[in-house]
């Protein structure tokens, strides 16, 4: 029976990546769509996010279902236009929908957005200065993972593009799989990848180093976030309801699980430090 319900959450969270309009229609009543930034397929969003989903549907008393978009872009132009009922978004994603658009927060988690630049285990790559002139994968120019590694370069007087070769890839595991392959010098990919990667691939977790990880204080990684029209009571009642999401049994194995760590309430000084990274998503005006 389990198994059953995650074949049609799966379903229904592919569905959502190609026709996400469509379900906010059908949407209506006792249901509420939860847009996801694709961060992971749609097999791992279903697997990983359902005990989250479940906390929520008990404390809105609605059913929810589950969307992600194809790309960055197409997930952050959906939550402008309102085909999410609310989001788990990427920190700068919520940051823009906060600032531009009046989408209010509800919680963030405790796990904060750092990078870590890996290299083979027998490279003579030491230091970041050690990548003038190599290659270097990277995942999505406009995730906050691959921001924090510009940033990490510049301040070593490296400028990514320039100095250092760039070849992006699909997703931040190729990341990973590149510079064990040494078809790269060295990989960005966010920690929160990497440090679940000795139980993904074992070999390529020990054959690779880090070079670098950026220290806190960091953005955090998830928030939480309702549209800018919902009551206050709702709001409230969400928050109150996730902030304790980690006084149970299913809570704590949740964000042990996802590596999110806890629920925060809003802060404001956190929300700041977004700021930097938020200029990636605004497209230019024509």
């Amino acid at each position: 029976m389990k198994r059953l319900v995650q074949r049609t959450l799966w379903a229904i969270a592919v569905i959502g990546i190609v026709f996400p309009a469509a379900l906010h229609a059908a949407a209506k009543g006792d249901s509420l769509v939860l847009g996801v930034f694709p961060y992971i397929s749609a097999n791992q969003m279903v697997e990983q996010l359902s005990p989250l989903v479940k906390r929520i549907e008990q404390a809105l008393g609605k059913k929810i279902i589950m969307v992600s978009a194809p790309d960055f872009m197409s997930y952050v132009q959906r939550t402008a236009k309102g085909e999410y009922d609310l989001v788990l978004t990427a920190p700068h994603m919520g940051r823009l929908a906060q600032k531009r658009d009046g989408w209010q927060l509800v919680v963030m988690t405790g796990q904060q957005t750092a990078t870590v630049i890996l290299v083979r285990k027998d490279s003579g790559i030491e230091r970041i200065e050690d990548l003038r002139g190599r290659k270097m994968a990277v995942g999505n120019w406009r995730s906050v993972t691959y921001l924090l590694a510009e940033e990490a370069l510049a301040h070593k007087g490296l400028t990514l593009g320039k100095d250092v070769e760039i070849v992006e890839t699909a997703t931040f595991s190729n990341v990973v799989q590149s510079v064990f392959l040494g078809e790269v010098d060295a990989g960005a990919t966010p920690t929160l990848l990497w440090d679940k990667w000795e139980h993904v691939n074992e070999e390529q977790h020990s054959g690779l180093r880090e070079i670098f990880r950026a220290k806190k204080p960091a953005p955090p990684s998830f928030l939480v976030m309702l549209p800018p029209k919902t009551d206050q009571q709702m709001i409230l009642r969400l928050r109150e309801s996730l902030l304790g999401f980690q006084d149970t049994a299913e809570g704590k194995a949740f964000l042990q699980k996802s590596q999110f760590e806890s629920f925060l309430p809003p802060d404001d000084e956190a929300m700041t430090r977004i700021d930097p990274y938020v200029h990636v998503l605004v497209e230019p005006q024509q």
